[in-house]
């Protein structure tokens, strides 16, 4: 388990070393590519690929080594997060080398399992499971509080709770740079209200395009063999053009939040967090409607003729 490291750059040194930045067409990816499978225990030390930790990361989360596959192509062992909302926040993370903003094109996801033991999601509530990007420097830990410090943050956000007001909800948001010593002055999200289904495996991806200024989440659900199925609702698209200033994200990982309030108890499973395109061997297959039924002749029916053949 490795602390935050102090060597993550200023925002205002990723600034300038943005705008040095070679021109779209001849620039690597925004980010670089990154594949965590969960096969080992991320927060070991010599982990393949390094995790850094904040707050009570002890308390919520668990490596299980044992933990058998759940889907064709998955390896065993799994990371296990415990979103209780009245423990204090942590988080873990992966630096990723370099820095993404509005201006560059990005992907990335995870495959997680929400376990429907011991989950509890209270209707006078408002929490959520939540992965995403954001920056090891200026992206604070209290997400929840009022004002907020978590500037530069795109996010994956499912609200599981139900009350007077509908839900859940599936509602990525995304943080820009600091306005006013709040993030909640400089945010956008989307809403879809949508149940995501308990002890299945859900691939939830998300993709950037600069040029839409749009960031938009499909949520799929294990289907058969490598393939994964799209889930009818759970498909999501952020409008980032009031956005200003830019998100600067330059690391990926998971976060459980601190309420003060039994707002929601989850455990959810991780086997996968990646940056970049869907790792091999996994596919998407969008959802086909149900077929219709042939349909009913609506003209008239054969005219009946003498015995002689004439009409």
């Amino acid at each position: 388990m490795t602390s935050m490291p102090c060597a993550i750059r200023p925002a205002a040194l990723v600034a300038a070393l943005l705008c040095l930045a070679p021109a779209a067409a001849t620039a690597p990816p925004a980010l670089a590519a990154v594949v965590e499978r969960f096969a080992s225990d991320p927060l070991a030390a010599g982990h393949a690929v390094p995790f850094y930790v904040e707050g009570d990361v002890a308390s919520r989360f668990t490596f299980l080594p044992e933990e058998p596959s759940r889907f064709p192509g998955d390896r065993p062992g799994t990371l296990r997060v415990l979103y209780d909302t009245t423990l204090p926040a942590a988080r873990i993370f992966t630096p990723l080398g370099r820095v993404a903003s509005l201006d560059d094109d990005f992907a990335f996801g995870a495959i997680l399992t929400i376990r429907s033991e011991g989950f509890q999601a209270d209707p006078n509530g408002f929490s959520q499971i939540a992965f995403g990007l954001w920056n090891g420097h200026t992206t604070g830990i209290d997400r929840t509080g009022f004002p907020s410090d978590s500037f530069d943050l795109v996010e994956f956000d499912y609200f599981a709770n139900a009350g007077p007001f509908g839900g859940p909800f599936l509602s990525p948001t995304v943080f820009g740079g600091e306005v006013g010593g709040n993030a909640f002055f400089n945010f956008a999200f989307q809403s879809s209200e949508t149940r995501l289904p308990l002890d299945v495996p859900l691939l939830c991806q998300f993709r950037y395009a600069a040029a839409d200024r749009a960031l938009s989440l499909t949520v799929s659900r294990h289907a058969r063999g490598l393939t994964f199925a799209t889930l009818p609702g759970a498909a999501v698209t952020v409008d980032l053009s009031r956005l200003s200033p830019t998100f600067l994200v330059d690391a990926a990982g998971i976060a459980a939040y601190f309420e003060g309030s039994t707002s929601l108890h989850a455990v959810v499973d991780y086997d996968l967090l990646y940056v970049g395109d869907l790792p091999a061997p996994w596919g998407v297959v969008a959802r086909r409607p149900p077929a219709r039924p042939p349909a009913a002749a609506t003209g008239p029916g054969p005219r009946k003729t003498n015995r002689k053949g004439g009409l």
